[in-house]
């Protein structure tokens, strides 16, 4: 009978262990992504920066505009994933995470901090993609306006073109001339 209380004890001992190992993995897990999701929003803040420098110019480079939407477009993907490995191991981990409030307290803090830093980039990214809206109207009316003005000259060149290899009109006005 001893021996069995001992085994039953070693057995809860064991899966609490192994439980409080599960959480510090899925503590580590999530703080691991919102640090990398930290990261890759201060690269798309770099790049968003970018945009906007480059759209200022009046005569921006479009493989430069195209290069640069790319790389937002890669990072916010590499975004979109790391918030759903996040919110996996969070629906996971969360109820406990939070039953153990003191346990974790520290890394809970952490993750707080960067929670915080996280949506000061946000926000600041969001302001800049705003800006960049405008400035991206802009361009597109600029360059709209270049091409009517480049298509009102080709018109132009072409009416001259015409008109100047009439043969009807060379002769009527020497003939007009003469007389």
């Amino acid at each position: 009978m001893g021996l069995s209380i001992l085994n039953k004890d070693r057995e809860t001992f064991c899966k609490r262990r192994a439980k409080v190992n599960t959480m510090d993995t899925y503590v580590d897990v999530l703080l691991t992504s919102l640090k990398k999701k930290k990261n890759v929003l201060e690269k798309l803040d770099n790049v968003v920066t970018k945009q906007e420098q480059a759209l200022k110019i009046p005569k921006s480079d479009m493989e430069e505009l195209d290069e640069l939407q790319q790389q937002k477009g890669d990072l916010i993907a590499e975004i979109e994933q790391l918030e759903q490995g996040f919110e996996k191991v969070y629906t996971r981990a969360g109820e406990e995470l939070s039953e153990e409030r003191q346990r974790y307290r520290p890394q809970i803090e952490q993750m707080q901090q960067y929670i915080k830093e996280i949506t000061d980039l946000t926000v600041k990214i969001q302001a800049q993609e705003e800006r960049n809206r405008q400035y991206m109207e802009m361009f597109f009316k600029n360059k709209k306006r270049e091409i009517r003005q480049y298509n009102f000259g080709n018109q132009r060149m072409a009416q001259y073109s015409q008109h100047s290899a009439d043969p009807v009109m060379g002769q009527s006005y020497f003939l007009n001339r003469k007389n």
